[in-house]
């Protein structure tokens, strides 16, 4: 038997019209290292068939190779026919009619996992909206939202732009414990704690001016391999994962900076 024929089973029982596989997904599949030329020569997964085992294994299986991104080790495959041929079916029965339920479940886990493990992009696609200087912007402007949401604040240090990000269920509330601390009122409430504590863990001078900025529901979308929706700031897991990313790129982007949740 053909070290391919694996994969040809793989391919003929698929359901769907296109398969894009990573190739150590493919390695995965018919256990065994692919041969160097494969990863290095587009030839290698034509279509021509005839003599060539590895190509004969998806076109019996009734698909063809649609495209190569080597660079990416990634191959595009893309069904010629439903169903296969008469021999993938007939192998595919024989193969369920000839194990256990838990083999198949463990083969099947097996597969799935191959699928989990490959590397994911996460990508935040986000926008600023600026609420202006702590000491100017009144907690009751319209322009600070109730919602959930990130906020940022930033102030001198010296050259240095020094940012603090709070991931919050409420936008004004937050907002509010800093202009408490950098008004200097006294409030018996938490969220005067919470501003005396944002500004010392920052290193924030409270008499100096102090910008803000938010990141509201509806500004935020969350890109998963390229597939994308909006995040969900209303969920505090979500509003967190959104603020760590903006805390990470702040990072990058050579600032000195804090994350906290509120």
């Amino acid at each position: 038997m053909s070290k391919y024929e694996p994969l040809r089973e793989h391919l003929a029982r698929l359901e769907d019209v296109v398969w894009a596989a990573k190739l150590n997904e493919v390695e995965e599949i018919i256990g065994t290292s692919l041969p160097k030329s494969a990863r290095e020569h587009r030839t290698w997964w034509a279509n021509s068939g005839g003599s060539l085992v590895h190509q004969n294994a998806w076109l019996d299986a009734g698909w063809r190779v649609e495209r190569t991104d080597l660079m990416r080790d990634v191959i595009v495959f893309r069904r010629l026919r439903i169903g296969g041929t008469g021999i993938a079916g007939k192998s595919s029965r024989a193969e369920q009619g000839g194990k256990s339920p838990q083999r198949l479940a463990e083969k099947r886990l097996t597969k799935e996992l191959a699928a989990l493990r490959q590397p994911t992009t996460v990508t935040l696609r986000s926008e600023w909206v600026t609420l202006g200087d702590v000491h100017r912007t009144p907690c009751s402007s319209e322009v600070i939202p109730e919602d959930a949401g990130v906020l940022r604040f930033a102030a001198l240090d010296g050259d240095d732009v020094v940012t603090a990000l709070v991931a919050t269920g409420s936008i004004r509330r937050a907002y509010r414990s800093m202009r408490l601390r950098t008004a200097e009122q006294n409030s018996t409430d938490d969220d005067s704690g919470f501003g005396r504590m944002l500004v010392e863990k920052a290193g924030f001078d409270p008499g100096a001016p102090i910008e803000c900025d938010v990141v509201k529901p509806g500004n935020a979308w969350l890109l998963t391999d390229g597939r994308g929706r909006k995040a969900n700031l209303d969920d505090p897991n979500e509003c967190q994962l959104v603020a760590q990313l903006l805390y990470i790129q702040e990072l990058q982007n050579g600032r000195k900076s804090m994350l906290l949740q509120r």
